[in-house]
């Protein structure tokens, strides 16, 4: 593990600590950055948070403070007991369905408002699909992705 790869492991045990919650942190330097990964405890809701905003608020707190550390560090990933994996497959199953259904029906679907983060696993889990485009419309909290049949 690098020096950088311990400081985050440290700086997250730090932060997750001022929540009052006394965590295992796992860590890892791989070739998308530093993952940094928060093992299940009875507290584990209150680091997701509502639909995982306080995680993303954890995870944005880390890159600002490694950045600082060393401004050409690598991105920093945190997770809290896989929560991250199950809602990519989530998401990308309930794209595949929406794009079945438009594929079906020849008429466009607009899915909930997500964060930018659930957007682009949605249009990377259907960009290789045929007979389907998909757009995002709308602006801030209310942005969200619409499949539409391929023209």
């Amino acid at each position: 593990m690098t020096d950088l790869t311990t400081t985050a492991k440290r700086r997250l045990e730090e932060l997750v600590s001022f929540f009052g919650i006394n965590a295992e942190v796992s860590a890892a330097l791989t070739d998308e950055g530093i993952m940094l990964d928060i093992t299940t405890s009875p507290d584990t809701p209150r680091l997701i948070g509502f639909h995982g905003e306080t995680l993303r608020a954890i995870e944005f707190l880390m890159n600002q403070i490694i950045k600082r550390t060393d401004g050409d560090s690598p991105r920093v990933s945190v997770d809290v007991a896989g929560y991250k994996l199950q809602r990519r497959e989530l998401l990308e199953k309930e794209a595949r369905e929406a794009a079945e259904r438009v594929t079906a029906a020849g008429a466009e679907e607009e899915l909930r408002p997500m964060n930018p983060a659930e957007r682009r696993i949605v249009h990377m889990a259907l960009r290789e699909l045929p007979g389907i485009t998909t757009e995002s419309r709308g602006v801030d909290r209310e942005r969200r992705i619409v499949i539409l049949p391929a023209e």
